[in-house]
């Protein structure tokens, strides 16, 4: 399903205003029917030539008049209040849900490890030395150490954690493929404990079966006050075979901590099964899309990519370079919108513009929207 934006009943309708020629004909019509009664009542036959006839029947029209559109007014009142306070719940509902969708988490650090060591800038370029490794990097090398490589990872952003608070927890997470779970499962928390985290921190190692992007949503909406130490292992694999980790938070927790070390962040994903219903509520509330300026196509046929890029069209979205994953590194699988999102992650540093990955993952469009912290 796509976002679920909330159903609001247009239950009430603006009050009619006033409508002066009815009220006028209201009047004329008091009266006739005053001047029926009047003359039926009055004692001298005469009444046509007195002035105290006409100035009675002047004088009990307009008290109707004034009595029933005093009514009218009061109840014009009420009307137009409650339906300014229908408005307001209304525009409070459709804050609400923009705000939700615009929550994001903010990327401490972000790195990954590809066979051939090939770096973004290499993979970008024309560069006839990285043009002879892609396509032909679908596997690490047989003295590749796993272990090794996330211990690097680790100590690559010792520089990052030294600058987080103490005392500030940090979630320790290893999802592995299953391909390759059972390379790192009795060695991984002698890794933790010989790079030193100085920040407590609670370690755990999964197997994913598929991509999951929902995981991301999972820490936007947690509750708990947690750094998230992510690193995805997809060292042996069916497709192109990679390592990549994120440092992690939500926005408003790093706001919190008053922290300014962050340059990016991955607003709330879009999982749908009805791509163009995700593209038109993410253009909708979620103004970073109209700003993006590369897309990055993940495990996504041409034609799909086609129907992504004249969706984004029909809401004039037009990045400036689009890149296919698989012409860059190699057969993809469910796992590469991960590897995907750590590119992103460095094209975004590089480039400070919007980026949008667009994937698709057992029949569900995955959109995610990586923009820079602040707009930078």
């Amino acid at each position: 399903m796509s976002w679920p934006k909330p159903i609001i009943i247009d239950t009430l309708k603006a009050p009619k205003a006033l409508h002066r020629g009815w009220w006028l004909f209201f009047f004329i019509i008091l009266i006739l029917i005053s001047s029926i009664v009047l003359a039926l009542l009055w004692t001298d036959n005469n009444y046509f030539l007195q002035w105290q006839f006409w100035l009675s029947i002047i004088l009990i029209s307009a008290v109707i008049e004034s009595i029933a559109l005093s009514i009218r007014l009061y109840l014009y009142g009420l009307a137009q209040e409650e339906y300014e306070l229908w408005l307001h719940e209304q525009k409070n509902v459709e804050q609400n849900w923009q705000n939700w969708a615009m929550q994001s988490l903010v990327v401490l650090d972000s790195l990954y490890v590809l066979p051939n060591e090939l770096k973004l800038k290499d993979l970008l370029t024309n560069n006839p030395d990285a043009t002879s490794k892609i396509n032909k990097s679908l596997a690490f090398e047989e003295k590749f150490d796993l272990i090794e490589s996330i211990e690097s990872l680790f100590l690559s952003m010792r520089d990052v954690l030294s600058q987080l608070p103490i005392k500030e927890p940090i979630n320790v997470i290893v999802y592995s493929s299953p391909e390759s779970y059972n390379l790192i499962e009795n060695k991984f928390n002698d890794v933790c404990g010989s790079v030193k985290i100085a920040q407590p921190y609670t370690v755990s190692h999964h197997v994913m079966n598929h991509s999951d992007i929902d995981k991301l949503n999972e820490w936007i909406d947690s509750s708990q006050s947690v750094i998230h130490l992510i690193i995805i292992n997809n060292a042996n694999s069916s497709g192109t075979a990679f390592l990549c980790a994120f440092l992690l938070m939500d926005k408003a927790y790093y706001q919190d901590l008053a922290i300014d070390i962050a340059k990016i962040e991955i607003l709330r994903p879009m999982i749908t099964s009805d791509m163009p219903l995700g593209v038109q509520q993410m253009a909708e509330i979620q103004p970073a899309i109209h700003q993006i300026k590369q897309l990055w196509f993940s495990n996504l046929d041409n034609k799909k990519q086609v129907d992504v890029t004249k969706q984004l069209a029909e809401w004039n979205i037009s990045p400036e370079q689009m890149y296919q994953l698989e012409s860059i590194v190699g057969n993809q699988t469910d796992f590469s919108f991960w590897l995907s999102l750590a590119l992103t992650c460095e094209t975004v540093i590089q480039t400070k513009k919007n980026n949008l990955i667009a994937a698709i993952n057992q029949n569900q469009w995955l959109l995610s929207v990586v923009t820079a912290v602040n707009g930078e």
